[in-house]
């Protein structure tokens, strides 16, 4: 499985219907998720901004993380989103390692 944070920054029309109706929305998004394959490992709203921060766990697939972005924007509660791949520690160390056994010239060289 890969983790992933979405940065949403989320349209006010969206807020709005959550004054109008407020609820979890970590709860509402995780079926979407698991139909998928995936789960919702945290969700976090931005103090004194517009921005979701949340972290999913999904298979390594490009086409579900393209399916996912296209829903996001289809549904018109983003006026911009940002998927970061992320990495743990452990994950960091290999691809450090791996890169100490790497060899580049620079163009400038």
């Amino acid at each position: 499985m890969a983790r992933y944070m979405a940065i949403i920054d989320v349209t006010g029309e969206a807020f709005g219907a959550l004054l109008k109706n407020p609820h979890d929305r970590k709860k509402a998004i995780e079926p979407f998720f698991s139909a998928i394959g995936g789960s919702v490992e945290h969700y976090w709203m931005g103090v004194g901004q517009n921005r979701l921060y949340i972290v999913i766990n999904m298979p390594d697939n490009e086409i579900d993380m393209q399916a996912v972005s296209m829903m996001v924007f289809g549904s018109g509660i983003a006026n911009a989103m940002d998927m970061v791949r992320l990495v743990t520690s452990e994950e960091a160390v290999t691809a450090m390692k791996r890169a100490s056994e790497l060899s580049y010239q620079s163009p400038t060289d």
